[in-house]
Parts: C-alpha cells; structure tokens; sequence
C-alpha cells in the first residue's frame, strides 16, 4: 500500500509540470487523462522530473499510484468548479487553484490546508 501524502505530493508535482507544459503550447489544455498526456509528451518523462523513485516493486507501485491520482485530477480537471483563494499573513489574497479548479471541494480543501501550513494565512474554498 503507498503512502496517500506520498502519492499527493508527487501528483503535485506532476501537475504543476503538466500546467507549465499546458502554457508552453506543449500540452493542449483540454488533456484529460494520462493515455492522452501521453499523445503530447513522453509522460513517463513526468516521473523522472517529479523525482520519483524507481527500480523496485515499492517504486512501481508508488508510480501506478500517482498516474492514477493525475488521470483522476485530469478526468476532475473539465469542469471542476471548486478554488481556492489564499491570503498572506499581510492580508493580500492570492488564487492558488489550477487554471480550471479543482474537480472536488474535498481535494480543494485539502490543497488550501496544505499551502496554509507550508505558508501561514488562510484559505478559502469557494466554488468558482
């Protein structure tokens, strides 16, 4: 069994390199799931970039766990009516969701208290 956290930051990570590739031109902005990432890019290429680890049955299953957690942000990813605003300790506000939102108020929340512990502030969810 893999870690959740483990899989959430590395689905992370690979998110924000989808987005950067989505505002290159690289990846058409509509992708939603992995088998059609990876009809623009080398998708594997994302696991290497993210630092996963490989080699061993542990690391193939953290793998398969992460693309399950990215095909299922990118299926979300059409539509998701849910973001996040965060806002500084020094009170200015900053949207921190993805371009589209987020698919479920519950991954939502979670990303706003995530970036609340790492940054301090407040966060609030709100359906966009």
């Amino acid at each position: 069994m893999t870690d959740s956290t483990e899989v959430r930051r590395h689905a992370d990570a690979i998110m924000t390199l989808i987005k950067e590739d989505q505002d290159a031109g690289q990846v058409p902005r509509d992708v939603c799931s992995w088998d059609e990432l990876d009809d623009s890019v080398d998708a594997e290429d994302y696991f290497r970039l993210a630092q996963m680890p490989s080699g061993t049955q542990k690391a193939l299953d953290l793998r398969q766990a992460v693309s399950d957690e990215v095909n299922r942000r990118l299926a979300g990813s059409q539509g998701g009516p849910w973001r996040v605003a965060w806002t500084h300790p020094d009170g200015h506000a900053l949207d921190i969701s993805r371009a589209v939102g987020y698919a479920t108020w519950a991954e939502a929340e979670a990303i706003g208290q995530q970036y609340r512990t790492e940054h301090g502030g407040a966060y609030h969810v709100h359906d966009g």
